[in-house]
């Protein structure tokens, strides 16, 4: 069990379930629930094992990289792994919860990834506090997002961000001019950034929060390249309320925040007020993790089932968060600072389609969760898309300024409802491969994180 925390603490499994032909059928076990779904068997390519309901996070060093279907099920055994419960060691999953109780209603302790330092610990000039999970029961985050990057743009000239990224690409990085998206309830999101720990013990170690040796350290490497198994996680929630936590407990992954109040906008930044404890559901997370076989990335993207409609017909059966079937208003419109209100909910509809193969795994995998935990709220949540390279392009021989080379990455169409609402139409790609250290071509792999080290005054 050492050896496995050890390994974890690295993020990186060497047990992964696609590399092991032993199946655990034990619907209490604590290393999986691997029951065979009713109907077609979950098809993963020819030499990897279909998902498990397990806390072992897969690796790609046997399951090659071969095909989308490959791809989907990584993310899908991905999501479930970091989607633990975390135990008292900050990224170590809960080795004693078992897959009967994945995903219990109303548990609000944090999983694998929440675990995780923030950016803003990871960038901080002090030391990060360590992980006390005492009182786990009663974790409660500190969060102050209202786009995926509102402590990083609100404090760049939007001059200095096209010329970090592109012109086409700041209304991508900025969720459209720093705007934020509302639900059909009013509440605004909240998003926050975490960093896995072979990451963030890199830029600490190597003071990377400091930009005289972020820029050094990029110069002297020809790049800031993230060793293999870093992992960057984007996670989108919403307000749950008081009057609705009994009822939406049931089908929310949902945990406790401390949020501020919005005052209105200098400019694009917020101006936060007092600070008020609140129930958060999760609507959306992104997963980026860089293995051996993916220099450029594994861009895995999940959603709430219950999000928005897709292109077509909305069913009338289900209660949208970020889409009301009555409202007259242009659907995926960014609300502008200073003009629109905050509580006015955002018309919301998907553009791109998921794919038949990406639906048909999320139904057998929604299904392989109800068998190990029926009231698991995980079963409702769904893999979108995951982006990959087809080519992929070791660092040694990548570009040693921006724009960075794609690597053949694929499929295209990739978007988050609630991360990328106004700019559906561009991939992940199309902007990271554009990330540079402030003020200069020095690329940081595919990662905008590194834009909060800014020069000193």
């Amino acid at each position: 069990m050492k050896a496995l925390i050890l390994i974890w603490s690295l993020a990186i499994v060497s047990i992964a379930s696609c590399e092991s032909s032993k199946k655990d059928k034990k619907l209490n076990s604590a290393t999986g629930f691997s029951k065979k779904v009713t109907g077609e068997t979950i098809f993963c390519g020819a030499y990897c094992n279909p998902p498990a309901i397990s806390y072992e996070l897969a690796a790609d060093s046997t399951c090659a990289h071969s095909s989308q279907e490959v791809l989907n099920c990584f993310a899908w055994k991905n999501f479930i792994a970091l989607n633990w419960i975390a135990s008292a060691q900050r990224g170590i999953p809960d080795t004693t919860a078992t897959a009967a109780n994945y995903g219990m209603p109303g548990d609000y302790s944090p999983t694998v990834w929440e675990s995780f330092l923030s950016i803003d610990d990871v960038f901080a000039s002090k030391p990060p506090l360590a992980w006390n999970l005492k009182s786990k029961t009663g974790y409660i985050k500190r969060i102050n997002e209202i786009n995926k990057f509102t402590d990083i743009i609100s404090s760049l000239p939007k001059a200095t961000l096209r010329a970090a990224v592109g012109s086409s690409n700041v209304d991508e990085i900025m969720q459209a001019e720093g705007a934020w998206l509302t639900d059909q309830n009013g509440n605004i999101v909240w998003y926050e950034i975490k960093i896995n720990n072979l990451e963030s013990d890199f830029i600490r170690q190597n003071k990377l929060y400091d930009y005289d040796n972020l820029k050094a350290f990029g110069t002297k490497n020809n790049g800031v390249w993230l060793p293999n198994e870093s992992m960057e996680l984007k996670a989108a929630w919403r307000v749950i309320p008081d009057d609705q936590l009994d009822s939406l407990k049931n089908y929310y992954k949902i945990s406790q925040a401390m949020v501020p109040e919005i005052k209105g906008f200098n400019g694009k930044k917020p101006i936060y007020g007092k600070y008020t404890q609140k129930y958060l559901g999760l609507v959306g997370l992104h997963i980026i993790r860089k293995t051996p076989q993916s220099p450029q990335l594994n861009w895995m993207t999940f959603e709430h089932v219950n999000n928005a409609p897709g292109p077509g017909p909305a069913d009338p059966s289900v209660k949208y968060s970020f889409y009301n079937p009555n409202s007259k208003d242009p659907a995926n419109q960014s609300p502008v600072p200073g003009k629109d209100s905050l509580n006015k909910p955002v018309q919301v509809v998907r553009v791109n389609k998921i794919s038949q193969s990406v639906q048909k795994l999320n139904a057998q995998m929604q299904q392989l969760i109800r068998a190990s935990n029926p009231k698991s709220v995980w079963q409702y949540y769904q893999l979108v898309n995951i982006q990959w390279p087809e080519n992929p392009v070791a660092d040694k021989d990548n570009n040693k300024q921006t724009p960075l080379m794609e690597g053949g990455i694929k499929p295209n169409q990739i978007s988050n409802t609630t991360m990328e609402t106004y700019a559906q139409s561009k991939q992940c790609m199309d902007c990271h491969k554009n990330a540079p250290v402030i003020g200069t071509n020095i690329p940081t792999d595919y990662s905008f994180i590194f834009l909060k080290v800014k020069p000193k005054k």
